[in-house]
């Protein structure tokens, strides 16, 4: 795995965390069909940048955006 797959997954997970909301890992996975290694460090990049938070919910690590607003593109 290279620095731009990370950073290119790390984006998608961001991505669904703004449209969902609130996750757990298992969801994460469950949405992206990304192995738990990647997510971990997806993960790790996106909090080392601030961009999320952690937290638990009935005993599971739940991640969540610290983004008040989606970003979006305009073409």
């Amino acid at each position: 795995m290279i620095k731009d797959d990370v950073g290119i997954n790390a984006g998608n997970i961001l991505s669904l965390l703004s449209d969902k909301g609130k996750l757990s890992i298992r969801e994460i996975g469950e949405f992206t069909n990304y192995k738990d290694k990647v997510i971990f460090i997806a993960l790790g990049w996106l909090l080392r940048e601030d961009k999320i938070s952690c937290s638990e919910r009935n005993g599971l690590l739940c991640i969540e955006t610290k983004l008040s607003c989606a970003t979006e593109i305009y073409y």
